[in-house]
């Protein structure tokens, strides 16, 4: 089982289970928050549609427990000398802090980190929510911390008073001899970064992803280069894209199919070679139990095809086939019968193309019936392909 430079696709926690002990430096993770939100956003290169939520139905504690057996894992994976970031808000901070505590121990614990952030829209009843927390432990009485690395710069007026003392040794009467280092200050546990505007080239349209200068900062200074850099949420694969820039070995899961393939574009990007992702689900049971849009975004991209724009009324249209840009409809059901394809005619029709692709697990009788009937009536050659058939034509 190869441990970098791999985006493993599927739940985290059966992954996880697979790895050796005590082999990762630095993991951070930025898992979904208990907010029961609901997302559907259509990703910057405008070819998928990706609809994902948060819910917890089962409470707090159900969340809580979700995230225990993950953080187990991560704190058995990690070196003793390796470092763990949790990113987390208001929801559920306090309770993770506790949960762990128990895992690392209270003592491990070293901060608890403010990312503090501007922007719009503040109810009038209370104040203004503008940070998330992110804690800060280490598993073993060594860890990495690359201070000098992340220094900032000191404030106008320390530099006014205090410019004959920078890289210079000075004498302070409660402290002793105290020097102002040339790199600047010790940062703080309060980060005000921004976060990614609307129209940034970095965006990509997943609507939880942080900024990189986030994680340049945790990577920055807790790893060095070589070092194996773990994100098992990896979702849009912001910490991966960080790690490799700065020459760190990487490894990442996703339980998302449609972001293991966003992540590996976006490696691409920053000259990474060779990604590989292992666990693209292929087998019908596995595909069956894919969330819809998941389903939908697998189909058009076995398909080398693009996933339609519209959020609405698409016609019953999913995606377009490559080159000719025919039309593809999924449907993640058995028996698809003569009434859906009756439909799919219509809308393909309305496409002004004369031929179309429908997707399904299986078809009824009647289905291939009317297919039948209408290539020989008026020519429309709509296909019927099963899972089945489709991953023996397009290949894995």
């Amino acid at each position: 089982m190869k441990l970098h430079g791999v985006i493993y696709c599927g739940d985290n926690l059966d992954w996880m289970r697979q790895f050796p002990d005590e082999f990762v430096d630095l993991c951070y993770i930025d898992p979904p928050f208990f907010s029961d939100r609901y997302y559907e956003v259509i990703f910057k290169d405008g070819q998928e549609i990706r609809a994902f939520e948060d819910r917890w139905k089962g409470g707090i504690e159900h969340y809580v427990e979700w995230m225990r057996e993950r953080v187990f894992e991560i704190h058995r994976l990690l070196k003793r000398t390796g470092s763990f970031y949790l990113h987390c808000d208001y929801h559920a901070s306090h309770y993770l802090k506790v949960m762990c505590d128990g895992i690392f121990g209270q003592a491990q614990f070293q901060n608890e980190v403010v990312w503090y952030y501007r922007g719009a829209g503040v109810s009038p009843r209370r104040y203004g929510r503008r940070h998330d927390t992110i804690l800060f432990y280490a598993k073993g009485e060594e860890w990495t911390f690359n201070v000098d690395d992340i220094r900032e710069p000191y404030a106008e007026a320390t530099v006014e008073r205090f410019q004959h003392y920078i890289g210079n040794v000075r004498r302070d009467r409660d402290y002793g001899e105290q020097k102002l280092h040339p790199k600047g200050k010790h940062p703080d546990d309060v980060w005000q970064i921004q976060p990614i505007a609307p129209s940034a080239k970095e965006r990509l349209g997943y609507p939880t992803q942080k900024p990189e200068t986030l994680l340049e900062r945790i990577v920055t200074a807790s790893s060095d280069p070589e070092d194996l850099v773990f994100d098992p949420f990896c979702g849009c694969g912001t910490t991966l894209a960080v790690a490799h820039l700065l020459k760190r070995s990487w490894l990442g899961i996703d339980v998302s199919p449609t972001a293991c393939k966003l992540i590996k574009q976006r490696l691409a990007s920053t000259g990474a070679t060779d990604v590989r992702i292992v666990g693209i689900p292929y087998e019908p049971e596995e595909l069956e139990r894919l969330q819809p849009f998941e389903f939908q975004n697998w189909v058009v991209g076995i398909m080398a095809g693009t996933g339609s724009e519209s959020r609405g009324s698409d016609m019953g249209i999913d995606g377009y086939s490559f080159m000719d840009r025919d039309p593809i409809q999924v449907k993640q059901s058995h028996s698809v019968g003569r009434t859906e394809v009756d439909k799919f005619e219509t809308a393909v029709r309305r496409a002004g193309k004369s031929k179309g692709y429908i997707v399904a697990f299986s078809f009824t009788k009647g289905a291939y019936e009317e297919v039948a009937r209408e290539k020989r009536e008026s020519g429309l050659d709509i296909e019927l392909l099963t899972v089945e058939e489709l991953v023996e034509q397009f290949g894995r």
